[in-house]
């Protein structure tokens, strides 16, 4: 049964309103360091009290002071690089950085706590203890991740500097959607203390030729896409991070829709809903730009033309399209309209 229209609403306001809150934590960070470093105190110990450097302490240094310092030899005192102004949010690129996000708490409000029309009280505190757990990771994996990444770093010994193309936020976001899609295959939200019984597959037939072959035919589609895009200036160039989620969505839109055409027509309501609701965000984003100067849309963009030159003003388009379409073919499943419709339902039992 479609989820209520006032709560279709509420669903994708709150959803909104703490991606952008999320968001706008790491924007805090940047604007914090201004035109200075975040480098690592090493005047209150070499690890002080944090474990493992993961969370050091850290000051504000003028960034000619560390970049003069740093590239004297005769200096044996380096400063260790933490973090620089813009490795946080990403404002020239918004709304790639928040459409990250909005699927995180999509899937964590909707699928994960059953916002708002699907709260079980006997379920809500295991949930909202799964919940915790996986922001717990996802925080522990990322400061993990940036300081391993910091042992490779070449500038010169940067914690988090230059990693993940300068966006910690969407490392952050990223492990957020992995660990909730992982402990909700593990069925954790749901976990019951009676085992049941294994089903028995002896039986079961399989479609796996019909959905491999339906695979590689998407793929070989979002393939050429990615190809003419990176072609026309409208992805980034070296096109892996663009094409790996356009895997994604092919991954997705076969679990969310089906295997083949013959389940696709039968799910018009969601696929149009997906397209259109991308549709829409794309020129929400570009009005945005225009109306902040500072909130980069990801393509058209003048703030990527000045700071990339022309050609490359729509580099960010490929990536725009591929996250709101994941992000609105979630939605569409959150608010229980991907399946077929009641009508076809209907005429399938007559």
């Amino acid at each position: 049964m479609p989820m209520k229209l006032s709560n279709v609403i509420l669903l994708l306001v709150v959803v909104v309103l703490c991606a952008t809150f999320s968001l706008r934590i790491f924007q805090g960070l940047d604007e914090m360091m201004g035109d200075q470093y975040w480098v690592v105190d090493t005047t209150q110990g070499d690890h002080g009290w944090y474990g493992m450097g993961l969370l050091p302490h850290v000051k504000k240094v003028p960034k000619e002071v560390v970049q003069a310092v740093n590239t004297d030899p005769d200096n044996d005192e380096k400063y260790i690089i933490y973090a620089q102004n813009g490795d946080f949010a990403g404002n020239s690129v918004y709304g790639i950085c928040l459409g990250i996000p909005l699927i995180m708490y999509l899937i964590w409000f909707a699928f994960i706590l059953g916002f708002p029309d699907r709260i079980d009280p006997y379920l809500l505190p295991r949930r909202i203890f799964t919940l915790t757990v996986i922001i717990m990771c996802s925080v522990i994996v990322n400061l993990f991740l940036m300081r391993i990444a910091a042992d490779f770093a070449r500038d010169p010994m940067s914690r988090i500097a230059n990693v993940a193309g300068n966006h910690a936020s969407l490392l952050f976001h990223n492990a957020g959607i992995w660990f909730a899609i992982l402990f909700s295959a593990l069925g954790t939200p749901n976990h019951s203390m009676r085992e049941t019984a294994a089903p028995d597959s002896r039986n079961w037939q399989t479609q796996a030729n019909e959905k491999f072959n339906w695979m590689f035919v998407l793929l070989f589609a979002v393939t050429i896409l990615e190809v003419a895009l990176v072609k026309n200036k409208l992805a980034l160039p070296d096109a892996a991070v663009d094409y790996s989620v356009w895997i994604i969505l092919v991954v997705i839109f076969m679990r969310m829709f089906g295997f083949s055409p013959k389940y696709w027509v039968k799910r018009g309501r969601g696929i149009a809903i997906m397209f259109a609701g991308t549709l829409i965000t794309l020129p929400v984003f570009y009005l945005l730009e225009r109306a902040t100067g500072t909130l980069g849309a990801g393509f058209a963009s003048p703030i990527l033309t000045k700071a990339l030159g022309p050609e490359n003003a729509n580099i960010g388009l490929s990536l725009m399209v591929s996250i709101y379409l994941i992000f609105w073919m979630e939605f569409a499943a959150a608010i229980r309209m991907n399946g077929p419709s009641h009508r076809l339902t209907t005429e399938k039992h007559v």
